[in-house]
């Protein structure tokens, strides 16, 4: 039996409304490439409004048999906790 990944998706504060989802393997993974989307794409809304977002684990997925299992939204972390402060 493979094992389940973890199901994503980015809660938008302001318009109160989920981006579609993605999977990937752990919450690592999928926190690494959020943050290499907001570094490759310093225009994003991602980036520009990192205080916007949250980063939520929303389920898992099993890619042999392609069930999903929905739980309750689980946000991990704030994407504005992802901004490097510029030091002064």
């Amino acid at each position: 039996m493979a094992e389940r990944k973890l199901l994503f998706a980015i809660w938008d504060k302001t318009t109160e409304l989920y981006e579609p989802p993605f999977v990937d393997v752990n919450r690592g993974a999928a926190l690494r490439r959020i943050q290499d989307l907001m570094n490759r794409h310093p225009e994003s809304p991602y980036s520009k409004f990192p205080h916007d977002f949250q980063l939520c684990v929303i389920g898992t997925w099993n890619e042999n048999v392609g069930d999903i299992v929905s739980d309750n939204p689980i946000v991990f972390q704030e994407l504005e906790d992802l901004i490097v402060k510029e030091e002064k």
